[in-house]
């Protein structure tokens, strides 16, 4: 019989990578379905980042470490930095469909802003792609296109306030492409910091305009 200390540093058998992977599959729809609720500020903030803590530790119960995930500092590549640049420079004329200037309100641009940026970051770089990535078995293209095309998904409360098809088209395709620069810049990198930096900065200047 083995002694109790014995048991104790057994390590822990691994969750099966299908079981997180179906977990963090959920967690986009959970992740959509608060976007459509849109609660009231903090508790949006705040729950957003539910869904990427839960596919992180998830895929970290299935094996993977920080580094699989993204999750560490690295230098910015030049051609990192050429992606997150061109990704800025297509996103910009987002800002033109807002119906107003709002100006500056240091709560949202400063809180909720970066915590939207970091919690979206968190899930589909950190949780989602690598996700993806093991379960395209190493095909990072594959993986990189799938998780843009759910993080288009994503913005579902965005298509519901576009009022025809062809305008609705353009921003899906603008949405693709900057979930792929993103990623793309993830990979190369292999840090979620700069996208974090990036998508944040982005989102700052969106909480300088209205949106009704």
């Amino acid at each position: 019989m083995e002694s109790d200390a014995g048991t104790a540093l057994r390590p822990l058998k691994k969750v099966p990578f299908v079981v997180s992977l179906v977990i963090v599959l959920l967690m986009a729809v959970a992740y959509t379905v608060l976007d459509i609720l849109q609660l009231h500020e903090p508790a949006l903030s705040i729950l957003a980042f539910i869904p990427g803590t839960i596919s992180i530790l998830a895929l970290l119960s299935a094996g993977f470490d920080r580094h699989e995930c993204y999750l560490r500092f690295a230098r910015l590549s030049r051609a990192g930095a050429l992606a997150l640049a061109l990704t800025t420079v297509l996103l910009l004329p987002i800002l033109s469909s807002s119906t107003a200037w709002g100006g500056w309100d240091w709560l949202p641009a400063l809180v909720y802003a970066p915590a939207s940026g970091l919690a979206q970051e968190l899930y589909f770089r950190s949780g989602l792609l690598p996700a993806l990535e093991k379960a395209f078995q190493g095909n990072k293209k594959s993986a990189l296109f799938a998780h843009a095309v759910i993080f288009v998904a994503f913005h579902y409360r965005t298509f519901r306030t576009i009022p025809s098809a062809g305008p609705g088209i353009v921003v899906a395709i603008v949405l693709l492409l900057a979930g792929c620069g993103w990623g793309w810049q993830v990979q190369r990198d292999r840090t979620v910091a700069w996208a974090v930096v990036q998508h944040s900065f982005f989102l700052v200047l969106m909480s300088m305009f209205d949106w009704a």
